[in-house]
């Protein structure tokens, strides 16, 4: 397999666009199209569900995406070993952030980092909940952080640790807020929600499925201002973090939380980092996300 086509896949699917993944990549979208036509030849099954938009992954394709972004990580490391000078090296600490999270916390984390002693040396990177538990489990990376609906259990094997708990919200455009008295009527609408990997988007489908309520999702839209935006529109309702919808109503005052008896989720905010990570960088990771958001 050409490492050119996997690289290629990881992109389309991280930014949900051949077209955007033809620009970043600098090919045209026949060579995108073609690099994906490769990797399903070799595979032997087919990486997206061409009849939704945004495209959406197969279960074969959310395998592959897994794996591939392993591969490409170890690749990207390998490339890194000439530079790495044994006596005056320092340990690269790896963190993860959930896509939901990255435009939040990235910059602030990699800003808050230079002021310890302890991750003066860090490589941020993003991806699906369930892809960071797996980097996690198998060490090629050091820490992330979460936040896990309390419906969602984070893995027995894993070393987490809660910060706190933030509200969990259900949101709609302003004035449209009396209609949804009960969770039944909000599920009748339909959901703006993240594509599958989305542990906000596993916990809805949980919870609607336990109540035997369907499950109808209006638009998949990457990114939590994005989602925002199109719950403007009249499009659907969506379910955020607190903070983030309060930071948004700051510039917009176009939505308003619906207030739910019948809405029982919150979210368990916290880090989980791997089992030969330094005790130190860890909690000063932890404290770097408590002061964000407590």
């Amino acid at each position: 397999m050409d490492i050119r086509d996997l690289k290629t896949f990881i992109y389309v699917v991280d930014n949900q666009s051949i077209t955007i993944a033809s620009e970043k990549l600098g090919v045209n979208q026949s060579t995108v199209t073609k690099r994906i036509g490769n990797m399903e030849e070799i595979l032997k099954g087919v990486l997206f569900n061409r009849k939704t938009r945004p495209l959406q992954l197969t279960s074969l394709g959310e395998k592959v995406y897994l794996k591939g972004c392993l591969i490409l990580k170890e690749l990207e490391a390998l490339a890194n070993f000439s530079y790495q000078v044994e006596e005056h090296y320092t340990k690269q600490v790896k963190i993860g952030i959930p896509h939901t999270l990255a435009n939040d916390l990235i910059d602030y984390i990699a800003f808050e980092a230079k002021k310890t002693d302890v991750l003066t040396n860090i490589d941020i990177s993003s991806g699906w909940g369930r892809s960071l538990i797996q980097q996690i489990q198998l060490e090629e990376i050091d820490l992330a952080t979460f936040m896990i609906p309390s419906n969602l259990n984070i893995p027995a094997d894993l070393l987490f640790s809660k910060i706190g708990t933030l509200e969990f919200v259900v949101v709609c455009k302003r004035g449209e807020a009396y209609k949804y008295s009960n969770f039944e009527k909000c599920s009748k609408k339909g959901w703006i929600l993240h594509p599958e990997g989305c542990c906000f988007r596993e916990s809805l489908a949980k919870l609607l499925y336990e109540r035997n309520l369907g499950f109808y999702i209006n638009r998949e839209v990457f990114g939590l201002e994005l989602q925002l935006q199109s719950i403007l529109r009249g499009e659907g309702l969506g379910i955020f973090p607190k903070p983030f919808f309060d930071k948004f109503s700051l510039k917009n005052n176009g939505l308003e939380r619906i207030e739910l008896k019948d809405f029982p989720l919150h979210l368990n905010v916290g880090i989980v980092r791997s089992q030969t990570m330094d005790n130190e960088k860890a909690r000063s990771f932890l404290e770097i996300v408590k002061k964000r958001y407590f």
